[in-house]
């Protein structure tokens, strides 16, 4: 009796471990594509051109919901590029900032893929490019649905990718990786930061100070500023090309043009060091009114404050008026010559429409600064010595687990790549010792 009993649970075992074996034999079988497919909550796989490094790669489209924490409002899709190299090998995981139009192309490749031998997932921030609902409601672009969009596209390709993860993004892409990781710590075992700046108000005071007092040294900060005060000086004689500009290009402002001018001036020196300009490159103030024009408006373009050319980025300030703050104008170094004298409150005045506007709360950034230098392990932080976004950035305190490296008279574009070998290498060991 024993055996007749015996005999049939033994065919059924091994029955049972032929199928796990054939099942498992399919699942190696199957393509990425058909792997992608697969998931929940996938909506399309296009298979595009990879960059070299990679064997195939895909844009997928994944359902994500309008809000998290109320699905019944319903969903849209989120933009995501799957970069593969192997199976067996991390994950760099890019919380872009923006729009992911640029990561759509053979082009695209993240500077830690090579440095890790890893895959590549990017994906683009909800609101931006084309990750958006029909109808946008601009309540429910908060950190916490951004981040929770991340998580789920995280969670959904962990099912494909099993080793460690890395995320990343640079400037608003590296403030998103922050505050992913500070709400879902472990989803990634390390994260890499670029020029990422954490605000805690509206308005930050700390960028035109870094500007007026710390940037470089104090004779190139002369220069600038002695630019900028020439340009407006010459407001009166300067207007007439700056109006035939505005005309030209068809700029229109939400403001007047002649606030707009002395905005331009303002933003002429954040954006001279955010891009690392050469003080060599600044005309001398004896140069024509057309060559001074022309060298501010090379810097410091007025479409930035142009309605038509702000409309892709429009989520931004929404973002920056309600959690992410912004930097402030400070007209006092040029009181006795600028137009404008108070230009606080010029976010929702020159940037947003009424429905964009809402009370600021700095409370995920303070929630971000507490866990870095607090809980938070293997985080890398990379800034630019002269980039005006440094005099926000993040800090891990006295947390070994945050290291911060910051490039001598590094801009924004400050990378692991372009860094002094000395430090391009510590950061290199540093991300190799983390992720064994």
């Amino acid at each position: 009796m024993y055996q007749s009993k015996f005999k049939p649970a033994l065919r059924r075992s091994a029955l049972s471990s032929l199928f796990l074996i054939i099942s498992f034999v399919s699942l190696v079988a199957q393509t990425l594509q058909e792997r992608i497919k697969a998931l929940p909550d996938i909506i399309s796989v296009e298979k595009m051109e990879q960059n070299p490094f990679f064997s195939e790669a895909y844009v997928v489209n994944v359902k994500q919901p309008i809000d998290h924490q109320h699905p019944d409002k319903g969903y849209f899709p989120q933009r995501v590029v799957i970069s593969h190299l192997s199976y067996d090998r991390p994950v760099v995981f890019i919380t872009e900032g923006y729009g992911g139009g640029y990561a759509i192309g053979s082009r695209y490749l993240n500077e830690l893929c090579p440095i890790l031998q890893a895959n590549q997932l990017f994906v683009e921030h909800r609101y931006f490019g084309t990750s958006h609902p029909d109808s946008i409601n601009w309540r429910d672009l908060t950190v916490e649905n951004a981040a929770a969009d991340q998580h789920h596209v995280l969670q959904l390709f962990k099912q494909i990718y099993s080793q460690k993860w890395v995320s990343t993004g640079i400037s608003k892409g590296g403030e998103t990786t922050l505050y992913h990781r500070m709400l879902y710590p472990d989803d990634v075992e390390v994260s890499v930061p670029y020029v990422a700046p954490l605000n805690f108000s509206v308005e930050e005071k700390r960028h035109p100070h870094f500007i007026e007092k710390e940037v470089s040294n104090r004779h190139d900060r002369k220069s600038v500023k002695e630019f900028q005060l020439e340009v407006l000086k010459r407001k009166d004689r300067l207007m007439p090309l700056f109006e035939q500009l505005c005309k030209e290009k068809n700029y229109h402002f939400r403001a007047p043009e002649r606030e707009i001018y002395d905005y331009s001036v303002l933003e002429f020196s954040f954006s001279f060091w955010q891009w690392g300009h050469s003080i060599k490159e600044i005309p001398a103030l004896t140069v024509s009114d057309k060559v001074l024009f022309d060298y501010w408006q090379k810097v410091s373009s007025c479409n930035y404050f142009d309605i038509e050319s702000g409309k892709a980025n429009a989520p931004f300030f929404v973002q920056a008026h309600r959690q992410l703050g912004y930097y402030a104008y400070d007209t006092r170094p040029f009181r006795k010559v600028i137009e404008t004298k108070d230009m606080s409150g010029y976010i929702e005045k020159l940037f947003l429409e009424k429905d964009q506007i809402f009370p600021y709360d700095p409370e995920m950034s303070k929630e971000t600064d507490r866990y870095l230098k607090g809980k938070a392990t293997k985080v890398l932080l990379i800034y630019g010595g002269i980039d005006p976004w440094s005099a926000s950035a993040a800090t891990g305190g006295k947390n070994p687990g945050v290291v911060k490296l910051v490039q001598p008279g590094g801009c924004h574009k400050s990378r692991i790549s372009n860094m002094p070998e000395p430090l391009k290498q510590k950061a290199i060991d540093l991300l190799n010792d983390w992720m064994k």
